[in-house]
């Protein structure tokens, strides 16, 4: 059930932040900075997480860099869309 009828426009960082993770099943850094250039993702959803309780779920994944050294990221998924959405709607100004 979606709370939405209308499209999502992101009027600030932390709408941005949750529309990710409302549009996408999963997202991480990497997908963020391609879409939109936004670096902020983790800062801002760890102030969101802060006010309102974790809403999104981390898997570590691991690779192997160009120059051989392990590294890993982290990629994101909502536990609860509609609890993102109605967190969005406190974000309207």
């Amino acid at each position: 059930m979606r709370i939405f009828k209308r499209k999502l426009k992101p009027s600030n960082q932390h709408q941005l932040v949750l529309y990710y993770l409302i549009t996408r099943s999963n997202v991480s850094m990497l997908d963020v900075i391609k879409d939109s250039l936004f670096y902020k993702f983790t800062t801002r959803l760890s102030d969101i997480e802060n006010e309102y309780g974790e809403i999104a779920f981390r898997e570590r994944k691991e690779f192997v860099n160009r120059f051989g050294h392990k590294s890993s990221y982290n990629v994101y998924s909502a536990y609860s869309k509609i609890q993102c959405e109605e967190i969005y709607q406190l974000y309207e100004k």
